[in-house]
């Protein structure tokens, strides 16, 4: 893959460098802050190839890429180095849910610092098997060098997020690492293991609290800084701005902070923990269960990383988090267990492949690219995959299941379960949670029936050939016919080489044709359904009886009409008979506009197949017309 041109491509799709605020990358996204989301083509960005997807949650869109994300991303800041915007369109707040703000935000702060916190974590890991191996011993020069490693990005985690925090609300790194080092410093945290009585700050008292490890103080520092920044940004003379506003921003921020924002934002915390503590006592199962079973549509919409704050605030206050990391790692074994099932499933050796691949990233802990690519295609495994992770995370549970370090949800961090004391009742716990998560999940998919990845169909809905089956100039050997696509068009048949748009004549949507119409009427090109209408009408997915998936695309860049000019006779998921009449366009309209009209007619599924045959090119074609013939 080119990480050089994919990013070339998606930054394009996404309206250009200028319309771009911020990006960065979990461990399989893309993440944007938009100027401007309506300038976005998101069928172009999920048509390009090496993109699994997209998710918009108005003010963060992300382009899910798989495990080659951060290759990606490399290329994406080189590409917008060398073409920095110059004149931001301004940002508009219409439409901005307050929620998915504060989810985008701590989204923002948390995926820039997750290689600190997993590298100290895995160390952690490691650590705790050479302890248990009686390789190093606490009063060794390595076990104090590998504790330092492991525990520093956690103690000093305020110091990560005021980086993190700080870019993230546009306000200088080091005046944000100040603030910081003012709450981690030592006359706090020795006046908090004292017990010491508040200090006064002109009759105001300020507690003495340790902020070591904590999250929501030094957020809510930054985020005051950043009013106070800017606004002495904004007024001060060019002349006394370089001294002035460090120091009134510092001299207005610090204070106010340590009097209300952050003893605030560590009793938030505390709470939090308790009330957590009291949840899983009073309802542990049911909210082991939930947790587990709905983790992949958390994943699947960023919305993890609003829980991720809580986890490590959890491990700094008691120790251990029996709320989110284990329940997580559940979670993702479960979606390993569907997507193997599918692997056995499966006939297709393409298919095959992605699915073995994927099922490995599951299992360690990347399960976007299995989820987009896998059991969410197919549905029935997605769903299989849920249950399985809530009955896993109920055992969990039931067992007291607990991680006493911060870690990617994988199988290698095992010996995280393992109580610092040695007490080895929580990796029991883990491992009993996730056999039985993986073999259900497993057994469900293998037991349950979907239309599989290669196309393959039961025997009495295969139409059966004797011999060789001529289709225009191709002619198909003795295999089983599964499917043939009728013409959705009256018009002139072309080569899909002649659309002029890569993603159709490059082939990358899918294998096809193209028709140039003569009327303005869609038929259905086979029995099936109507599988999606794109909101705008331009575009129709069909899905046949036998699973062929058929996407006719009504000229080029007809989105920009916002469906004026289409009318539909069907709705998505209506039934369909061969040459019924589905929709009417006004194809003197669009050419009037401007509009070219070639249209491609792609089958997306092609890889479920092995053989798509298309007929002969440069002739009238009608419905009752075959275009493409294909066979399993």
């Amino acid at each position: 893959m080119n990480f050089n041109e994919l990013a070339k491509k998606i930054i394009q799709e996404v309206g250009g460098a200028k319309n771009i605020e911020q990006v960065w990358n979990c461990t399989t996204r893309l993440r944007f802050n938009l100027i401007d989301h309506s300038v976005v083509d998101d069928e172009k960005v999920q048509a390009i190839d090496g993109v699994l997807g997209t998710q918009d949650k108005k003010n963060q869109y992300q382009i899910i890429i798989g495990t080659d994300v951060a290759e990606v991303y490399k290329e994406v800041e080189k590409l917008l180095g060398d073409h920095a915007p110059q004149e931001p369109v301004k940002k508009s707040k219409k439409g901005v849910n307050p929620f998915s703000e504060v989810l985008e935000v701590i989204s923002g702060i948390f995926t820039p610092i997750l290689p600190a916190i997993i590298g100290a974590g895995m160390m952690k890991c490691i650590l705790t098997v050479l302890s248990l191996a009686k390789l190093v011993t606490p009063e060794s020069g390595v076990y104090n060098v590998f504790f330092m490693i492991s525990d520093a990005a956690f103690y000093f985690l305020p110091f990560l997020i005021a980086v993190s925090a700080s870019r993230k609300f546009k306000v200088n790194e080091y005046i944000g690492l100040s603030a910081a080092g003012v709450l981690l410093y030592p006359t706090l945290i020795n006046g908090a293991a004292e017990g010491l009585a508040p200090m006064k700050f002109f009759g105001l008292s300020i507690p003495y609290l340790s902020y070591s490890s904590s999250v929501v103080p030094i957020i809510l520092t930054i985020w005051l800084m950043s009013y106070i920044y800017h606004f002495a940004d904004k007024h001060i003379p060019n002349v006394f701005r370089f001294i002035l506003t460090p120091v009134l921003t510092l001299i207005v921020t610090i204070p106010i902070a340590l009097i209300v924002l952050a003893p605030l934002g560590n009793y938030i915390g505390t709470y939090l923990s308790m009330g957590l503590d009291w949840l899983f006592s009073t309802a542990g199962p049911v909210a082991g269960f939930v947790l587990s079973c709905f983790n992949p549509l958390l994943v699947m919409t960023g919305m993890h990383f609003a829980i991720m704050p809580i986890a490590i605030q959890n491990l700094a206050i008691t120790g251990y988090d029996n709320f989110w990391l284990p329940f997580c790692l559940i979670s993702n074994i479960a979606q390993a267990g569907a997507i193997f099932a599918v692997f056995m499933k499966t006939k297709n050796k393409e298919q095959k492949s992605i699915a073995v691949s994927t099922g490995i990233s599951a299992l360690f802990g990347i399960t976007e690219p299995g989820m987009f690519g896998v059991t969410f295609k197919l549905k029935k495994p997605f769903y299989a995959a849920m249950l399985a992770g809530g009955i896993g995370g109920l055992i969990g549970v039931l067992l007291g299941v607990k991680t006493y370090s911060f870690s990617a949800p994988n199988i290698l961090v095992l010996p995280t379960y393992i109580a610092p004391d040695g007490n080895t009742q929580s990796l029991i716990a883990i491992i009993i949670a996730l056999a039985v998560s993986f073999v259900l999940s497993f057994g469900f998919t293998m037991f349950l029936k979907f239309d599989p990845l290669e196309g393959t169909q039961p025997a009495d809905k295969k139409a059966k050939s004797e011999g060789p089956v001529e289709v225009g100039d191709t002619v198909i050997g003795t295999q089983g016919i599964s499917e043939e696509v009728a013409s959705p068009l009256r018009g002139e048949l072309l080569d899909i080489q002649q659309v002029p748009d890569k993603t159709f004549s490059d082939e990358i949507v899918g294998k096809g044709v193209a028709i140039e119409p003569t009327e303005g009427k869609l038929y259905a090109p086979f029995d099936g359904e109507i599988a999606l209408v794109f909101r705008t009408k331009h575009a129709i997915a069909f899905k046949s009886l036998n699973g062929l998936e058929l996407l006719v695309h009504i000229g080029i860049d007809t989105v920009e009409l916002d469906g004026d000019g289409f009318t539909m006779l069907k709705e998505a998921g209506d039934p369909i008979k061969k040459g019924e009449l589905v929709m009417e366009f006004d194809l003197a309209g669009l050419r009037e506009a401007g509009y070219q009209t070639i249209t491609p007619i792609v089958i997306t599924n092609y890889a479920e197949f092995q053989e798509i045959n298309k007929n002969s090119f440069d002739h009238p074609v009608n419905e009752d017309s075959i275009l493409l013939q294909v066979s399993n």
